[in-house]
């Protein structure tokens, strides 16, 4: 026998067993499942539980948003799938890799986290049941986007129907060849968002597949006749890459004119998502199992929920206001309408201890709001003093 076919072998073996340990075995591992959109804020998390006494290991895998809808909903295990699987993260906040042995007992999922309501990647008639709760966590708007040689500026509900659900026989022009419009898949978050509000079914889209937000970016910037190409991705993939990607204007049915996601083109403070111009959005969902007493099953899934919802007190070194400014998502406690289902009716929404005025130092890099140390330095218009700047509420 050639011993050198044995040798890649034994490497390989080598090779897994050094990079991939067993998440198992981690300090007090909580596990977490779904859209990838999330993984910096899990990050941080991640980075933070870890850090504390006892440590809690954060394990994290981002299959999509319905992956982990099904994961909370149906109870199906998580899976290694080698070195790369899933991630974890040290008290330094560098990421590490764990992975799940096929031989070893079901793990499932304590959070599942999705870019869309449950009832997007389901029918559930009767709701959730009753030992499954949603918390929401920051806004997250998906967008149509261009590369930016293209001359297209906004796109109608109307014209997106057409192109994603007709393709080449779309007659919307410059959108009619297929090769270069660019899609997701159906268990996409994004995908499901988009479909959602433009009324096209997320499996019967046309176009080019791709398989994740920076797949798409990459064949769409890359297509060979810029002013015919189209895509979808979200703000935060799309406004990291301003320097070849452009955010179309949407005009929601109904609507008069079409509508950037921020003030104007260049900025970053939501503003139009903030007060329900801009119609394509949704809220960060966690989803968990509880209790027989309502509560999560798992305290530590509780206290990971609670700083990615913003309802626990961030200790020292994790500002996620600041984080989720920086990445292009907006806090609850930064907006001014909700909705509780997919592209639903829009309701004003004032959160008790608004951080509007913090987000947006964060996010455009300043504030024209009073800063405070305490009440008594607000005006009657804003009385109260809330992440250092006098709030109307």
């Amino acid at each position: 026998m050639n011993p050198l076919r044995c040798l890649p072998l034994v490497l390989l073996v080598g090779a897994r067993a050094a990079l991939a340990a067993d998440c198992t075995t981690l300090p007090g591992p909580v596990y977490l499942a779904g859209s990838t959109a999330a993984k910096p804020f899990v990050a941080l998390v991640g980075k933070t539980l870890a850090a504390q006494s006892p440590p809690v290991t954060v394990v994290y895998t981002g299959q999509g948003s319905c992956t982990g809808v099904d994961a909370i909903l149906n109870g199906t295990p998580l899976k290694g799938m080698g070195p790369t699987a899933l991630s974890h993260w040290d008290a330094a906040g560098v990421e590490q890799k764990c992975d799940l042995s096929p031989e070893g007992p079901a793990v499932l999922a304590d959070v599942g986290i999705s870019d869309v309501f449950a009832t997007t990647c389901y029918r559930l008639p009767g709701g959730l049941p009753s030992n499954v709760a949603d918390f929401l966590g920051p806004v997250q708007t998906m967008t149509f986007v261009v590369p930016v040689a293209s001359p297209e500026m906004s796109i109608s509900a109307e014209a997106a129907y057409y192109v994603y659900g007709f393709g080449a026989s779309s007659g919307v022009e410059p959108w009619t060849n297929e090769a270069m419009i660019f899609r997701r898949d159906e268990l996409s978050g994004t995908q499901r968002m988009v479909a959602a509000a433009i009324g096209v079914e997320a499996g019967r889209w046309k176009g080019t597949a791709s398989t994740g937000s920076e797949d798409l970016r990459k064949k769409l910037t890359a297509s060979p006749q810029p002013g015919r190409a189209i895509g979808i991705l979200s703000t935060d993939v799309a406004q990291e890459n301003r320097d070849n990607v452009r955010i179309l204007a949407y005009q929601h049915f109904g609507q008069s004119c079409g509508y950037y996601p921020d003030r104007e083109e260049g900025s970053n403070e939501k503003a139009n998502v903030r007060d329900g111009h801009y119609a394509i959005w949704g809220p960060l969902h966690l989803l968990t199992r509880l209790n027989g007493s309502g509560f999560p099953v798992r305290p530590a899934a509780a206290d990971v929920i609670g700083y990615l919802a913003g309802t626990k007190t961030a200790g020292d070194g994790l500002d996620l206001i600041a984080l989720e400014a920086q990445r292009h998502v907006v806090p609850q406690c930064a907006m001014r309408v909700k909705r509780s289902t997919e592209l639903g009716g829009l309701a004003s929404y004032a959160p008790p201890g608004s951080c509007a005025c913090y987000y947006d130092r964060f996010a455009n890099g300043s504030t024209t709001c009073t800063a405070c140390t305490g009440p008594r330095d607000c005006p009657a218009t804003a009385p109260v003093c809330s992440y250092g700047y006098c709030e109307t509420q």
